[in-house]
Parts: structure tokens; C-alpha cells; sequence
């Protein structure tokens, strides 16, 4: 059961650390965007439905690297972050398992017998 305990810290660790790596993916990932967009001005044309977005060379290679470094960082976030509640769960289940059989039963009353048992 110990082994079981260890193998589950490093799973939560392993997972912790995804999840800080992707949490900075998607915050670079906005900061790029943020940045490609800044050097971007919107253009109306003929049409007053549609604007066009004319960039700079700097603001056509950052907005698609930050709008895609943002989504990707997203769903890395999303599944690294239920990844890790689900490790921590185990987790601790095998905390509690441990600590019942190290302190065995508890004195509880038995409603069938109807008297206290251990």
C-alpha cells in the first residue's frame, strides 16, 4: 500500500506540473495575441457589416501564434486540471485507506445485534 502512496504523490506531481506549464502556455498565449493585436487597425469597407483587421507584419505572425498558443494552452489547462483533481482524489483515498488499517475499527453501534462493536 505504500508503494501504491508513492506512485500517487508522483502522479499528482506530474500532473501539477502540467498544469503549471500549460497555465503559462495560455498566458503567453494571451500576451501574444494581445501584442499581434495592438499592431492591427481596423478598416471599414463598402459594407457597414464587415471590418477589416489590416496588421503590420509583426501583428500577422503574433496573432495567430497567440491565438493558437491560447487555445492550445486552454485545453491544456482543461484536461491537466481534471487530470489533477482525479490524482489528488486517489490520492487521498489511499491516504484514508492507510490511516483506517494502521488504527483498525472504530467502537460503532451495530443496529442487528443492537449493541456497540468494534
Amino acid at each position: 500500500m505504500q508503494y501504491d502512496l508513492e506512485e500517487a504523490r508522483e502522479r499528482t506531481r506530474r500532473t501539477r506540473i502540467a498544469l503549471i506549464s500549460t497555465s503559462a502556455a495560455f498566458a503567453l498565449g494571451v500576451i501574444l495575441t494581445g501584442v499581434g493585436f495592438s499592431q492591427c487597425t481596423r478598416v471599414q469597407v463598402t459594407t457597414p457589416y464587415y471590418d477589416e483587421l489590416v496588421c503590420n507584419t509583426a501583428g500577422d505572425v503574433l496573432l495567430p501564434l497567440g491565438g493558437t498558443f491560447t487555445f492550445l494552452g486552454f485545453v491544456g489547462v482543461l484536461t491537466s486540471g481534471i487530470m489533477f483533481g482525479k490524482a489528488n482524489r486517489k490520492k487521498r483515498e489511499i491516504e484514508r485507506d492507510i490511516r483506517r488499517s494502521q488504527y483498525g475499527r472504530r467502537l460503532h453501534w451495530d443496529t442487528p445485534s443492537g449493541g456497540l462493536v468494534f
